[in-house]
């Protein structure tokens, strides 16, 4: 037969909703009877003079001297991460959750009960997930709807746990900083604007496959409307919202519980061409998220652009929010640089000698560049040895990473005779080729050839007329492994993989000294000019130029 001699005591004790561990719930109740008998009241006239102190602390916060003790009491059995948590600690919280504090709005009673009934899960959230205040908020408002409280209200449980998520000065502003430069070196070597956003876009489809991510970033970046400046404050903001997730599972869209005021969120904004005060407090003062209410209150279409961009990386799971978050940090900090780096211009008199001096150290060696002198120079050797009467280039200046999928393109650069039915297509690669690198290269050219013949060639010629030869060009190559011819979509398509030293000598067999000295001024000179290209290019090429002693010696890796 069950015992129901603390059924009572047991119903008053349940309805203060302690954070309780379950399993520990009887022996909370026993506890708290064998409490009441030490005071000489049996369990069912305790449980009265509970209900009793429960109804005054709800109706005038008054917390009797029995109610702490019994409090205290059943709090013993909360699971261990709630050890902090005594009688005093959770009264204390729960006058802070009704009170408030600033921008925190209290509380009611029940509310706040019902929230620290949650402690045990926040902890576990805040310590084991790595959750912000702000997604914990997020989730308990989504799964119990009684719970929609503001990060403000968990960041009072956070504290009083030694587990409020904060942002650290050095690993958020200059190591993060640091980071994402690396990334943006790497993902945007020489791409100009819209080059960037197709780049970034291409980047993030393996996590946002429905999302047109580069229709949006031309959108904020000003690209899609022609414009040479964006809006720098819409950007700060995304860079801003963007950084705690680095560091936190934490919803995209939450400006304020990582301090915009703070000296991480002010030294990040400062590293902007902006000179209008604090972005987020001047054009997001009055709201918590950065939601399709204040994008249609700014009446701006990059304002829809940046919700909808944070609507969707908030829509993923950390680990890729992340990944998606690191990649168009990346992208912010080539924003800048585009629009505000003005370029040292390369001041040289072209000359088959310089031609000469420079193709000879791309024969021998890396120039860890992220292969962008190497791709310019190839665009120059291509010109001078398949560039003829009947033949159209397509590729020619087009950045290192410029996917060539969306560029409509076989290679790096291509050329193609319609009437002879054939293509050639050079892919740069500097350094070492592998199997690998050409596996996934045909795996990509397999869909640009699908989509050739979408476009044109299938309506001038069966595929089996057709003919493209790919050259990839490299220092060296694996000795075994690598495929010499395959058919795609009924296209004949043959492999050969040749050096540096090789295509030099095919681009100089069948030109002459002004031929060289016109493409090189072109092709290499002009774009190596360019607003896209970096500085350390630049420094990179004059060291090659001015002091060819150094041919014989391994470069060093350029910053």
């Amino acid at each position: 037969m069950a015992d129901t001699s603390n059924l009572a005591l047991a119903q008053v004790i349940r309805g203060w909703e302690l954070p309780l561990a379950i399993e520990h719930e009887h022996a909370a109740v026993e506890a708290t009877a064998a409490l009441g008998a030490a005071q000489g009241l049996r369990p069912d006239d305790f449980a009265l003079v509970l209900e009793e102190a429960t109804e005054r602390w709800q109706l005038n916060r008054t917390v009797g001297s029995l109610l702490r003790l019994a409090v205290d009491e059943a709090l013993r059995f909360t699971p261990p991460v709630l050890d902090k948590i005594d009688a005093g600690a959770y009264f204390e919280l729960y006058k802070k959750l009704r009170d408030g504090a600033g921008d925190v709005a209290g509380l009611p009673h029940s509310v706040a009960r019902r929230l620290l009934s949650r402690t045990s899960l926040i902890a576990h959230l805040l310590d084991e997930e790595q959750f912000s205040c702000s997604q914990v908020a997020r989730l308990l408002a989504t799964t119990e709807a009684s719970l929609d409280v503001s990060h403000g209200s968990v960041a009072f449980i956070a504290r009083k746990l030694s587990l409020l998520p904060k942002l650290d000065e050095d690993a958020a502003g200059q190591d993060l900083w640091d980071s994402d430069q690396a990334l943006s070196l790497a993902l945007f070597p020489d791409s100009s604007v819209a080059e960037t956003s197709a780049i970034a876009g291409k980047e993030t489809d393996t996590w946002l496959p429905e999302v047109d991510v580069e229709r949006l970033l031309n959108r904020l970046s000003g690209a899609d409307q022609g414009s040479t400046e964006p809006n720098w404050p819409y950007l700060q903001m995304l860079h801003w919202c963007l950084t705690p997730i680095e560091f936190y599972d934490h919803p995209a869209s939450y400006l304020y519980e990582f301090s915009p005021r703070g000296q991480i969120a002010l030294e990040l904004f400062a590293r902007y061409p902006a000179a209008t005060g604090n972005p987020v407090l001047n054009n997001a003062k009055a709201v918590q998220t950065l939601n399709s209410t204040w994008a249609r209150n700014r009446g701006r279409a990059d304002a829809h652009a940046l919700v909808a961009l944070l609507s969707t990386i908030e829509s993923l799971p950390f680990v890729p929010r992340r990944q998606v978050a690191r990649v168009l940090r990346a992208w912010l900090l080539r924003m800048i640089e585009l629009r505000t780096v003005k370029p040292v211009l390369l001041d040289l008199t072209v000359t088959d000698d310089l031609f000469t001096t420079v193709t000879d150290y791309i024969t021998k060696h890396e120039t860890y560049t992220q292969g962008v002198i190497e791709q310019r120079v190839v665009d120059c050797l291509a010109v001078l040895a398949f560039d003829r009467a009947g033949w159209r280039a397509r590729g020619l200046g087009d950045g290192v990473n410029a996917s060539n999928l969306s560029r409509h393109k076989l290679g790096d650069v291509e050329f193609a005779n319609v009437d002879e039915r054939r293509a050639i297509a050079l892919e740069a690669h500097g350094g070492h080729l592998s199997v690998t690198y050409v596996a996934d290269h045909t795996r990509s050219l397999k869909r640009i050839v699908e989509q050739r013949l979408a476009e044109s060639w299938a309506a001038l010629d069966d595929p089996e007329a057709w003919t493209v030869e790919v050259l990839f060009v490299a220092h060296s190559k694996d000795a075994a492994g690598l495929p010499t011819a395959q058919t795609l979509h009924g296209v004949n398509v043959t492999y050969e993989y040749i050096d540096y030293r090789e295509l030099v000598e095919r681009a100089v067999s069948g030109s002459t000294p002004p031929d060289r000295i016109a493409a090189f001024g072109l092709h290499v000179i002009e774009q190596l000019n360019a607003g896209t290209v970096r500085e350390s290019v630049r420094e990179k090429f004059r060291e090659i130029t001015t002091a060819p002693a150094i041919n014989d010696l391994i470069p060093q890796v350029s910053s």
